[in-house]
């Protein structure tokens, strides 16, 4: 236990002088800003760009929501997968884990310290964007009565972790950070794939983060997500068992 949380510390240290941490504020912070204002201001620039267009309807609260959740779980996302993809190659190429676990530390603490500050990280940087996207709709349209809001945010928060307990077993697999983000991306890719398939659809942890929209304008009921994120948490709990399994047989 003394060797995790000396790990997780040294960990939180390193994301903040390599400024990961800095980085995937921004990113999160400036789509939680943005969703907002430019759900809100872009049918007025495109009037403002093309004077013979002229804008069906106009923009809703709801659009801002929708806004965040796609820039959340496609750049957003892909963004922390990018930074923390390197998280155990830097390891690999400076040779500090031979030196680290030759001196008693856990391959176990060493998985489990790398997962728990990148969700950590993670979990800082989303709820700080939630917050400014859930702030400025508010404002730019006086409303605050947005149907399970919180609850979505919550489910998109569910699936981040998923994508993390896969990213650290391609980063136990390759020794190379590229391979480890493709490798998370192809089983992303899969996910979302096999959301397609009728059958299983309504199973899939997909629904965590295309459906979000839905749940709040209540198109969906909290109901339909319950088996996906219970699946979702099983998964996670099952994809950062199986880091450790491998980091424990792999040669260092």
């Amino acid at each position: 236990m003394n060797g995790y949380i000396a790990f997780v510390k040294k960990e939180f240290m390193e994301n903040m002088k390599n400024y990961r941490f800095f980085i995937l504020f921004a990113v999160f912070l400036i789509f939680g800003i943005m969703s907002a204002f430019l759900a809100k201001f872009t049918p007025e620039i495109l009037s403002a760009l093309a004077a013979d267009m002229e804008m069906t309807s106009e923009p809703i609260a709801l659009d801002a929501w929708k806004q965040f959740y796609k820039n959340i779980s496609g750049v957003g996302f892909s963004a922390f997968i990018i930074l923390f993809g390197s998280c155990l190659s830097n390891e690999y190429s400076k040779g500090t884990l031979v030196l680290m676990v030759t001196k008693g530390l856990s391959r176990k603490a060493v998985i489990l310290a790398k997962y728990t500050a990148a969700a950590v990280l993670m979990t800082i940087c989303y709820w700080i964007g939630y917050t400014a996207a859930y702030g400025y709709t508010s404002l730019l349209w006086n409303d605050t009565s947005f149907t399970n809001a919180a609850l979505a945010a919550v489910l998109l928060w569910i699936s981040g972790f998923l994508y993390l307990s896969i990213l650290m077993i391609g980063c136990v697999i390759f020794r190379q950070a590229f391979t480890s983000i493709l490798f998370t991306g192809g089983a992303a890719a899969l996910i979302s794939l096999l959301g397609m398939i009728e059958p299983i659809a309504e199973f899939n942890p997909f629904i965590l983060t295309s459906k979000n929209v839905d749940l709040i304008s209540g198109e969906a009921i909290p109901a339909e997500f319950m088996i996906p994120a219970f699946i979702s948490v099983i998964l996670t709990i099952w994809g950062l068992a199986a880091a450790i399994w491998l980091f424990n047989k792999k040669q260092l």
